[in-house]
């Protein structure tokens, strides 16, 4: 990778290492507000419990220190500049969906930009600011017949779902969101803004297609549109006994399946020993009933039901998302994994897993979202996702009422089910305490020396296990 622009970055800088102190200094808040045009608001205020929410209840316990309501993009740079020089941790928040919750941490600062949305489109390209709800992204693009490729829930901010990489409907016809992704405006953590494109910041750049918020804070994205499109929408709900042959049949439907056409599918836990087993297919208009035949050929069972509808790109949108473009806040737990390949034995492991965690009482799902088509087109070490070889990417999760931590023991348990066949998981549903090396694989090494000189006293916050290496190293 080439050198980043010498505006932006020191050549040759190690890792320094944090300042030794038996009593840091209390960072003077006050001073920082009077330099905003966004707000800080500490814990013991009024509204520091509203401000420090995030989507997931779970998290309503965190008690960062301060969270810093940035109303621009110099406010970004401003709050930066503050937290290095008081040596304090970070984390950014664009749409409040952090699967850890790191932009709710305990002892961090959170710069919030829920303030900072819209989108402009432009000759074929879509200039969007971080916070932006990917609903908002759909609803202005589809006034001009464009898309980009993004995912499904639609109060996830635009930053957060393209720094992970983003998988859709629309995956495996147009890649990741960070595949449509031009340039970018980046805070760098010393307060610096750089301008972020192959031509400027190649290294940089690379790093933002999939490295996760762990560079800087992104302040505005430029993608490439492409053309939205009618769909028809095709729900599969198959016996929940036949899970394995669904998932093998599933496998054997996207090898031989046009990337125009994409289907996700789903297991249940019904908490009594039993699943519930069932498919979405976004396919182009008038190709839902052909693509649906062969997927039932493929798996080789009778559905018990088949729901088929063609709707405007803006109604598939709303659909997928569950009617609109809100959701009401809940309590969760998710994991994932990442299947090179699904064989019968890891389709075994991932059945396996989820049965045991319903014969002991446990509700909840496993998703496997496919990582095929256009995804594949970007070779894995050309951007920081690496999982550019792989077939599925499993999503494990419960919801409330079950306990977090029998949550957690179950999705640890699945990972060990499923270890013999997994090369890692998506970083955009971390797992608080897991190890970095779990979700960047090969391209750990060209990220962490990319760290190593925006971020070399690593003050951007992961919760993840991120050992920084030695002086020198």
């Amino acid at each position: 990778m080439a050198g980043l622009a010498a505006t932006a970055l020191a050549p040759n800088l190690a890792y320094a290492q944090p300042a030794q102190s038996t009593q840091p200094p209390i960072p003077d808040w006050k001073a920082l507000r009077t330099r905003l045009r966004g707000r800080v608001v500490l814990p013991g205020e009024s509204e520091y419990a509203t401000a420090k929410q995030i989507f997931n209840t779970r998290y309503d316990g965190a008690q960062p220190l301060a969270v810093v309501q940035v109303a621009t993009a110099d406010d970004v740079a401003t709050a930066m500049s503050f937290a290095l020089d008081n040596g304090l941790p970070l984390a950014a928040r664009s749409g409040g969906h952090s699967y850890a919750g790191v932009s709710a941490a305990t002892g961090v600062m959170i710069i919030d930009l829920r303030r900072l949305t819209g989108a402009t489109f432009r000759d074929g390209t879509v200039t969007i600011a971080p916070a932006t709800p990917l609903h908002t992204v759909y609803t202005e693009l589809d006034r001009f017949g464009q898309t980009i490729p993004t995912g499904m829930c639609p109060m996830v901010g635009a930053a957060g779902l393209t720094l992970g990489g983003g998988l859709g409907f629309e995956s495996r016809r147009h890649g990741l969101t960070c595949d449509r992704l031009l340039a970018a405006t980046v805070v760098l953590p010393d307060g610096t803004a750089a301008e972020v494109s192959p031509a400027t910041d190649p290294e940089l750049f690379w790093a933002l297609r999939g490295g996760g918020a762990l560079v800087g804070v992104v302040t505005a994205l430029t993608y490439a549109t492409c053309p939205s499109s009618r769909k028809d929408l095709v729900r599969l709900v198959f016996p929940g006994e036949q899970a394995l042959r669904c998932l093998l049949g599933w496998a054997a439907w996207l090898d031989r399946t046009e990337r125009e056409a994409w289907a996700a599918v789903s297991l249940d836990a019904d908490g009594k020993g039993g699943l519930r087993c069932w498919m979405q297919l976004v396919c182009p208009a008038d190709s839902g009933f052909r693509h649906a035949m062969e997927m039932i050929w493929a798996v080789g069972v009778a559905p018990r039901k088949i729901e088929r509808r063609t709707a405007s790109h803006r109604e598939t949108v709303d659909y997928l998302a569950g009617g609109g473009p809100t959701q009401p806040r809940a309590a969760f737990t998710n994991g994932s994994d990442v299947l090179t390949a699904l064989t019968e034995p890891a389709a075994a492991a991932v059945v396996a897993a989820l049965t045991d965690h319903s014969r002991a009482g446990g509700t909840g799902w496993v998703q496997l979202n496919p990582l095929d088509g256009a995804v594949r087109d970007v070779a894995p070490a050309d951007s920081a996702f690496p999982w550019r070889a792989h077939t599925a990417l499993v999503e494990w999760g419960a919801y409330e009422p079950i306990p977090h931590e029998v949550a957690v023991a179950w999705i640890a348990a699945a990972h060990q089910h499923l270890a013999p066949h997994s090369a890692g998981a998506y970083v955009n549903y971390l797992e608080r305490g897991d190890t970095i090396a779990r979700y960047y694989g090969a391209n750990l090494p060209g990220l962490d020396e990319i760290r190593r000189r925006v971020d070399p006293d690593r003050r951007i916050h992961t919760g993840l296990t991120d050992p920084a290496p030695a002086v020198g190293d």
